[in-house]
């Protein structure tokens, strides 16, 4: 059985990932920062658009869009980010606890899947991780 309605959601939730990348990308200062953020931008792009050429290969239809509790997410970081004192430092708080959020979703569908879906979600897993390491190295946390 095809595993790619699966994927759908874990590139939903991707494109949400993305997009608060995007928006981080446009308002920090720190030009370390900026390529750091604009590194792990392109990872999710890699990894959203091998899902999506997974869902395509399936004869699905790969989803393009993120999700409503994203536009959600967005909202509360530009408040969040909004009123702190240091807008980098705060930018990097909130990436690490949603990226957090990412890797458990995918941690998940790894442990549900099959072997040929394994196989897939552990490629992207190991990217996951990348990003997940530098964003709590940067904010002094570890996965929660």
């Amino acid at each position: 059985m095809s595993r790619a309605p699966h994927y759908n959601a874990l590139i939903r939730r991707g494109i949400d990932d993305r997009a608060l990348y995007r928006r981080a990308l446009s308002q920090v200062r720190e030009p370390g920062l900026q390529a750091l953020l604009g590194e792990n931008l392109q990872t999710l792009d890699a990894l959203i658009g091998d899902l999506q050429a997974h869902v395509h290969a399936a004869g699905r239809t790969p989803a393009r869009h993120g999700t409503l509790a994203g536009a959600i997410r967005s909202v509360l970081a530009d408040m969040a980010v909004g009123m702190a004192g240091n807008r980098d430092s705060a930018w990097v708080h909130y990436l690490a606890r949603n990226e957090c959020a990412l890797l458990h979703v995918f941690e998940q569908q790894l442990a549900r899947a099959s072997d040929d879906s394994a196989r897939v979600l552990r490629v992207q897993l190991s990217r996951l991780h990348g990003i997940h390491k530098d964003m709590h190295c940067l904010a002094g946390t570890t996965h929660g």
